[in-house]
């Protein structure tokens, strides 16, 4: 792996889902893969979805991340 996709890699992972709380993917991707199925457990686990919006901006890229991960898993990878 070159510099620019170690680069690339750590900027998708640190990426701010939940700007009111201030959440990187990593940690929603990391409960996800501990077994959190839903957008209603993910936002008890991780504090998502209760600032100032109330969800509104996070909620889609939340919905978005989980989507993908089946779309993985239903595809044998991880």
């Amino acid at each position: 792996m070159d510099s620019e996709e170690i680069k690339r890699q750590w900027l998708l992972q640190n990426e701010t889902i939940c700007i009111c709380k201030g959440i990187p993917r990593k940690r929603f991707m990391h409960a996800i893969r501990k077994g959190a199925t839903s957008l209603q457990e993910l936002n008890r686990i991780l504090g998502s979805g209760s600032g100032d919006c109330k969800g509104e901006r996070c909620a889609p890229a939340i919905e978005r991340l989980l989507a993908s991960y089946r779309g993985q898993n239903k595809n044998g990878s991880k």
